[in-house]
This record gives C-alpha cells, sequence and structure tokens, in this order.
C-alpha cells in the first residue's frame, strides 16, 4: 500500500493504524487532558450546568433536573463518575475533560483514515487548541462530550463509505448510544450514517440491520427515560413547555428577523471556534465547491450540514453548541494546512515558515483562551458617529460574549457567583427574605437557577419581563418549569425584604421607592427593598401579603 506525499493510502480502505500513528494520537489527546486539569471550573456557570448538577440528586425532566430532551445517558455517566468523586460540579467537570480527550483522539484517527499522519496531526491539534473547545472542556456542561460522540460516530462511520458492512452496524450503534446522551444528535447526524452507508454499499440489507440495532439500542435508553419521566404525555408536555419558553422566540416562525440572532451568535461562536483559521474554512470550502465535491467533502457536509441548518433557522442556545459540527471543520481545512507544511515547491525554508505560521496560530489560540483580559466598554451618546457606535458594539460583544468563553472570563463568573451568594448569606436571612431575579433584562444573567441550587435555603422568584410572556416560577413550589401565569405574589408575613439579583438594574423599569443598593465586586450590586410591612409593585407584579389564619 504506497502512500501519497501527505501519507495518505492510496487504496484509503485500510484503517488499521500503525503503532506510531496510534502513539501520535493518543499523546495529543493526553496533553490536551492534562493541559484542562489546572484550568478546570469548580462552579456551575449556566442555568443548564445548574440543571446537570441537580440531575444527579434527582432525575426528574418534568422539573428540569435536567431540562428536556432528558440527556439520559450523560447524567448516568456523571452518576458513576460522582461515586467516586462525591461532587456534582467536580464530576460534570470530569467528563469534559475526559471527553475533550477523547474527542482530539477520534479526530486524529478519523483525519488519519480520511487524509493520512500530517493532515491528522493538524486536525488534532488545531481542535485542542481551539479557544471555543478548550473552554467547554473545562465546565460542567456535555458539549466536549458531544464533540468526542460526533467524531466518534463520524470515525466508526467513515469505514462504511469504503464498502465495509461491519462500520454500518458498528456506527449504528455508536449513534444510538450518543443520542442517550444528547438526543437531538440522533435526527441531526442519521442523514450521515444513511448516506455514507448507502454511498459505500449500495445494499439495504446493511442499512435496515443496522436501523434495527440503533433502534433497540435508542430503546434501551429512551423507554427507561419515558418511565422516569412519568409516561410519554408528561415527557411531550415538558418538551413542548421547552419549546414555548425558549425555543420558539429564535426560529423562522417568530417575529421576522428573530432567526438573525442565531446567526450572530453562530457567527460569534465560529470565531472562538476557529480563531485565525477562520479564512482558512471559508477558502476550502470554496474550493471544494469550485472543484467538485468528492467523497471526503461530502461525508464532511453530510456531517455539518443539518446541524448547522437547525442552529440557524431554529435555535442556537448556546456557543457550545457548534462543538458538534467543529471537529468536522477541523477535519476540512487540515489537508489544506497540511498540504502547506509538506508543498515541495516553497522549498525547505517555506515550510519552515509555514509551520512556524501554523505554530504560531495555535500558540496565539492558547494565550487568549488562558490569558486574554477584558474590555471597556465605552459609553457612546446616541448621536455618535456610526463607525463609533459600531465599535463600541463590537467592543461590548467582545466583553459580554466572547471573553466570558475564556479562563479569565470564568473565573470572574465564578467570582461573581461566589460574591452574591456570600453577600446575600451575610446580610439577610431565609426566614425573612425573598430574592427576585428576572428573565428579560437585558443587563443581568437570569441567575434563577443559580440561586435555587447555591442559595436553596431562600425562596426565589423568577420574573418573566417583556418580550417574554408574563409569568414566573417560584422556588417555593417548583414541581415544573412551566411560568404561574399570574401577577400576584404572596409573601409569607415574616418576609421583610425583597432582594434583587440581577447584575444590574433593568433601566427600562422604574425603581420602587426606597430601593437601596449594596456594592458587590466585579461591578455587581445587589438591591434591596425594604418592606416595612407594605406591599410592593415591580414590573407589572405586584408583592402582597398572606392573610394570617
Amino acid at each position: 500500500m504506497s502512500p501519497s506525499p501527505l501519507g495518505v493510502p492510496s487504496d484509503a480502505v485500510d484503517v488499521t493504524m500503525p503503532r506510531r500513528d496510534l502513539v501520535l494520537g493518543l499523546a495529543v489527546a493526553l496533553a490536551t487532558v492534562v493541559s484542562r486539569i489546572p484550568l478546570r471550573a469548580h462552579l456551575l456557570p449556566t442555568w443548564d450546568a445548574v440543571q446537570f448538577a441537580l440531575a444527579l440528586e434527582r432525575y426528574d425532566v418534568v422539573a428540569h433536573r435536567p431540562h428536556p430532551p432528558g440527556y439520559i445517558l450523560y447524567v448516568a455517566a456523571a452518576r458513576i463518575v460522582d461515586a467516586f468523586v462525591g461532587d456534582a460540579t467536580a464530576s460534570l467537570v470530569w467528563l469534559s475533560v475526559a471527553a475533550s480527550g477523547a474527542a482530539v483522539f477520534f479526530v486524529y484517527r478519523l483525519a488519519w483514515m480520511m487524509y493520512g499522519r500530517l493532515a491528522a496531526a493538524v486536525a488534532a491539534i488545531g481542535l485542542a487548541t481551539s479557544p471555543l473547545f478548550w473552554f467547554y472542556g473545562e465546565v460542567g456542561l456535555p458539549y466536549a462530550v458531544e464533540a468526542a460522540l460526533t467524531a466518534m460516530v463520524a470515525m466508526l462511520a467513515w469505514p462504511a463509505r469504503c464498502g465495509r458492512a461491519r462500520a454500518v452496524v458498528v456506527s449504528a450503534v455508536g449513534l444510538g448510544l450518543a443520542g442517550g446522551v444528547r438526543q437531538s444528535l440522533l435526527p441531526l447526524f442519521f442523514p450521515l450514517w444513511a448516506t455514507t452507508g448507502w454511498a459505500g454499499m449500495r445494499r439495504l440489507a446493511p442499512l435496515i440491520a443496522g436501523g434495527a440495532l440503533m433502534a433497540l439500542t435508542t430503546a434501551v435508553w429512551l423507554v427507561p427515560m419515558l418511565h422516569v419521566a412519568g409516561g410519554l404525555r408528561a415527557y411531550l408536555r415538558a418538551s413542548a413547555e421547552l419549546y414555548d419558553s425558549t425555543v420558539r422566540a429564535t426560529t423562522v416562525m417568530a417575529p421576522a428577523g428573530a432567526w438573525l440572532g442565531n446567526a450572530r451568535a453562530l457567527a460569534e461562536a465560529a470565531v472562538l471556534g476557529l480563531g485565525l483559521l477562520v479564512p482558512v474554512v471559508v477558502w476550502a470550502a470554496a474550493r471544494a465547491v469550485r472543484s467538485g465535491f468528492r467523497s471526503r467533502e461530502w461525508f464532511l457536509l453530510a456531517w455539518s450540514l443539518p446541524a448547522l441548518v437547525v442552529y440557524l433557522w431554529l435555535h442556537f442556545g448556546q456557543y457550545g453548541y457548534l462543538l458538534a459540527v467543529l471537529p468536522a471543520l477541523y477535519i476540512l481545512i487540515a489537508p489544506v494546512l497540511a498540504g502547506a507544511l509538506a508543498a515541495p515547491r516553497i522549498g525547505r525554508r517555506g515550510r519552515v515558515v509555514a509551520g512556524l505560521v501554523l505554530g504560531g496560530i495555535a500558540l496565539a489560540h492558547v494565550a487568549f483562551v488562558t490569558g486574554a483580559g477584558p474590555a471597556r466598554v465605552p459609553e457612546v451618546a446616541a448621536g455618535a458617529p456610526w463607525l463609533e457606535r459600531q465599535l463600541a458594539d463590537l467592543t461590548a460583544r467582545y466583553r459580554y460574549r466572547l471573553w466570558p468563553h475564556t479562563v479569565r472570563g470564568l473565573r470572574e463568573g465564578e467570582a461573581v457567583i461566589a460574591a452574591y451568594t456570600e453577600a446575600i448569606r451575610r446580610h439577610f436571612a431565609p426566614a425573612d427574605t425573598v430574592i427576585v431575579v428576572e428573565l428579560g433584562n437585558s443587563r443581568s444573567y437570569p441567575w434563577f437557577r443559580h440561586a435555587t441550587y447555591y442559595l436553596r435555603e431562600f425562596r426565589t422568584c423568577h420574573l418573566r419581563l417583556s418580550p417574554w410572556t408574563p409569568g414566573y416560577l417560584d422556588s417555593a413550589r417548583l414541581t415544573s418549569m412551566a411560568a404561574w401565569p399570574d401577577d400576584r405574589i404572596v409573601l409569607e408575613p415574616g418576609v421583610r425584604h425583597l432582594v434583587w439579583m440581577v447584575d444590574f438594574w433593568n433601566p427600562t423599569i422604574p425603581r420602587p421607592p426606597g430601593l437601596r443598593e449594596l456594592p458587590l465586586a466585579h461591578g455587581r450590586w445587589l438591591y434591596v427593598l425594604d418592606l416595612d410591612g407594605r406591599p410592593a409593585e415591580h414590573a407589572g407584579y405586584h408583592f402582597v401579603r398572606a392573610s394570617r389564619s
């Protein structure tokens, strides 16, 4: 079997890696894991992360422990880790750390099968040093696990493109298991499995056998998940509530232009995921279109396109969603970059320069994710010149959207959570205080889940502000995440303080008379209203006293 100049086997059928490649792939994966360990998170950074931690205590999809569609195998894996670690946050984080290494190895192996050793090394190192991939390998969220699973399914499926019937069956089982970790992977990556199997086999029998095994594998986790959720009807009701409260507003069926928020978030995630290599992805995709797709490009397109269409037109909830297709993008550009490193026409000096440039890009990505600092956002008047306003907007996007996905941004987020919890416990008592958080405040994160997790001895009310449908969640009666459609919030007779746990007061809503501020670290505040037996009104919600019996 004679290799090409880039080390690609000429028949592209043999999938047995030489020991040298196996060692190299494992070494890059191990380096990835080791690099994550000292910088890993110690608190839960997002609403969803808290819900996964709650699921380790009690699994209840209706109560969003975790939220639909259920993630049952992800929670099961975290519980196994938790049996040894004894800490929910640490268990989820260690899963992400381990999954980061697994994803890098799977990418190396798949890129080796498709393009050879040099391209495999480029793809694996590129993914390992991606700022977005690095960040999600440090926190207790399932996106690094998702990257590992999608790369694994693709790695198992690719030999089917070369006519191997066993690969059709094995990858079907892999996809069925991946769906138990994140249910959306099943519909998003079924086209990759089906088109790859058909293109390689041109026979229905392997696909039927693989489909049957996929259905059986799916049933192994789906039936217990529906049972624990209280049956199919309860599961579908909880899923519909999540769609109505979170997803509907981001789809093409929402008011005109709402989906453009998905496009902006997807572009921002691409900047974090690919960094200085964004132009290379654009160039590689354009070259593939111009020269015509071959089997490898069709495979990567079937991997990426369904997910990207869903993210653009339906919902792109977090930057981490991109990790499902980020490995494919690094494999797409790997032969381009490997070709630059091995091109005979540029001579030895040119190849050295190309290597230094690529090494510099990888180091720049690492330096950004581990050391980038915040930026000061200037205050710009509405009548300021257009360019000045655009620069201020870009600075704000970096400061409040991109920078939080760095290690220093993660540390600030953890410090803010600690500052809130310490200040509330120091100044207030659960018996006479109700915490208020907001959804729809453009200047604050909705801290409801963090309050119910880190301050669970306090009652917390989560108010939905415009443009969200009015209603509120109340930790004192939280049987599901469906908002109570009421504007009256009844307070116990002993409640003396309302404490707003918001980053900054909503500038569109008047402050109640007597509201006072308690400054916290990192420029945050607690806003306190001392009731003195009086009712209170805020944003159309009325806090009233319970009648004494």
